[in-house]
């Protein structure tokens, strides 16, 4: 078997009451939320913020992230304060600015006295920053037994086993289990502060371009990447099948650039790309006015879930039970992976690996048909 495929229909709740716990503290709370991961990790953490602040409507409810990924919860009304910490590569900083960034983070974890703080990034520096809060809870999820002797910086354990489930699962049960809150889960959530006018100018083809398609076809990890010669043609046949014209984006990393440029190398019909000239929140914008999103595993594809917009993405190495797209119209098309099965993966990660090679330009073309119908019908009911 070279690929199949997997479809999910059900749309997350735009309003839900998630509140629960028998043992829930007073409104006035001070929580901490630390995350130092990437960007998708960190809009992957909004359904927990949501259902905290749903519990807590007068709550301070900080979040640590990377910096880099403060524009992932910008305007999000869930979120009190975001504290970005500069990334850890040490020749990106001298000595000094670097006392500087975590003299000024402690005064600001440390003076406000937090009543719960959450490392939901497993990382030691997050650990590091949660004992500094002084928190009077400090919970991280422990499920198999990796804190070792770290386990004195933290008071509060989770034990719900993340392995086969999904990381927005792993963050939300984490704080449950330290808080003894019950609740369900919401969808992700992305709320871009955009003026249209500035879309327009950095790309003309918007104020026009009627219904569209977004191609997302690149990562940062090469090896998630698909073939540019099948980019091109899934992009020609939505473009004469469905009548749609195709919107390719990217970030604006050089090689992304380069990666769209040598697709339309290939292709037959008269695409639009953004070149990587928009940023997080414009590209949420563009999204949420897609009739559909096509692409890989990467931070667009999440963002496409926040947007519900439904989606149609490609997955060979990725673990679909931990970064499917969440609580959005999705279709994934797998690539056959023994690799994934085994959990050993040998393959050059500087090449699109072989189980991306697997998925066909007929297997994705079905799969964009059936969303394409799919989101068609649903939008007349």
């Amino acid at each position: 078997m070279d690929a199949y495929v997997h479809t999910d229909l059900r749309r997350g709740p735009l309003e839900k009451d998630f509140l629960g716990g028998p043992n829930a503290p007073n409104q006035s709370m001070k929580i901490l939320l630390a995350k130092l991961n990437h960007l998708g990790d960190t809009l992957l953490m909004t359904p927990t913020i949501r259902f905290l602040r749903e519990k807590y409507p007068d709550a301070r409810i900080d979040v640590l992230v990377r910096a880099g990924c403060e524009a992932m919860l910008s305007g999000n009304p869930d979120v009190s304060n975001v504290i970005p910490v500069a990334r850890p590569e040490k020749a990106k900083r001298t000595l000094a600015a670097g006392l500087s960034e975590f003299t000024n983070t402690f005064a600001k974890l440390f003076l406000r006295r937090y009543d719960y703080a959450f490392d939901l990034s497993d990382s030691d520096r997050s650990k590091l920053w949660m004992l500094l809060s002084a928190a009077k809870v400090r919970g991280v999820n422990d499920a198999y037994e990796t804190l070792g002797n770290k386990r004195w910086m933290v008071n509060r354990i989770s034990k719900f086993k993340w392995g086969r489930e999904h990381q927005v699962l792993k963050d939300f049960q984490t704080v449950l289990d330290c808080t003894g809150l019950t609740g369900e889960v919401g969808p992700l959530r992305f709320y871009p502060q955009v003026d249209a006018g500035s879309i327009s100018k950095k790309l003309p083809f918007v104020s026009d371009i009627g219904n569209y398609t977004i191609v997302h076809p690149t990562s940062r990890w090469p090896f998630k990447q698909w073939l540019p010669e099948r980019w091109a043609e899934i992009a020609d046949t939505i473009r004469r099948n469905h009548k749609l014209k195709v919107v390719f984006s990217c970030g604006p990393d050089q090689r992304e650039i380069d990666t769209v440029a040598e697709i339309f190398q290939h292709t037959k019909e008269e695409h639009f790309s953004t070149d990587g000239r928009i940023n997080l929140n414009e590209f949420g914008w563009l999204l949420a006015r897609a009739k559909l999103f096509l692409g890989v595993d990467t931070v667009a594809m999440h963002l496409a879930a926040a947007m519900q917009t439904p989606i149609v993405t490609l997955f060979g190495p990725s673990q679909e039970w931990s970064w499917r797209p969440w609580q959005a119209p999705n279709e994934i098309v797998f690539g056959d992976c023994p690799c994934k099965v085994a959990m050993v993966f040998k393959c050059d990660k500087t090449k699109v690996y072989p189980c991306m090679e697997r998925i066909t330009v007929n297997d994705v073309v079905a799969a964009t048909g059936r969303m394409l119908r799919l989101a068609t019908a649903d939008s007349k009911h």
